[in-house]
C-alpha cells in the first residue's frame, strides 16, 4: 500500500528537469522573444510517457543536450500556474521533478536553441548558459527553485 493514493489521471502531468554539468553547475535558460523569467527545462508529459522518458525528451527538445542520464526522482508537487503563464485549463497540475547530469563536459558555456518539439516549426528560442547552484537560487521562479536543495544533495 502507498502512502498517498496517485494524482488523478486527468490532472495535467509535467516533468521538469534539473540538469547539472560534471563541475555542479545547473543548466538554465532565458526566452529570446518573452520575458518570462529563468528557468530550466520543463514540459508536459505525453499520454503513454513516463515522467522519466518525458524529462529526458523535454531537455533534449528545449536544449539540444542528448547526452544526459537521471541520476533520481526528486518528487512531485502540485502546482497552480497564473493565468496565461501555462495554456488556457491547464493551470492545475502535477510536477515531477528530476536531477539529471550531463555525461559529458559542456561542448559551450552559453548557447541559443530553437525548440521544435520534433517537428519544423519553431516553436520557443531559449539562451541556455550554465550557473552555479547559489546563483540559481536567486534567478529562478520560486516553484523550480524550490527543488534546489534536493539537487544540491543529490549532486553529493
Amino acid at each position: 500500500m502507498t502512502a498517498m493514493a496517485p494524482w488523478h489521471p486527468d490532472c495535467y502531468q509535467r516533468a521538469v528537469g534539473f540538469v547539472t554539468d560534471p563541475a555542479g553547475r545547473l543548466l538554465v535558460f532565458d526566452h529570446l522573444d518573452v520575458d518570462a523569467g529563468t528557468q530550466v527545462p520543463a514540459g508536459g508529459i505525453h499520454v503513454g510517457e513516463s515522467a522519466e522518458d518525458a524529462v529526458v525528451r523535454e531537455v533534449a527538445e528545449e536544449s539540444g543536450l542528448e547526452r544526459v542520464v537521471v541520476v533520481r526522482k526528486l518528487g512531485e508537487a502540485w502546482n497552480r500556474s497564473e493565468t496565461g503563464n501555462m495554456p488556457a485549463g491547464l493551470e492545475e497540475h502535477v510536477l515531477h521533478a528530476f536531477h539529471l547530469r550531463l555525461v559529458d563536459p559542456p561542448a559551450e558555456e552559453r548557447w541559443e536553441w530553437e525548440e521544435r518539439s520534433g517537428g519544423d516549426v519553431v516553436e520557443h528560442r531559449f539562451a541556455f548558459r550554465w550557473v552555479p547552484l547559489d546563483e540559481a537560487a536567486r534567478v529562478l521562479w520560486p516553484a523550480q527553485a524550490m527543488w534546489l536543495n534536493a539537487v544540491r544533495l543529490s549532486c553529493r
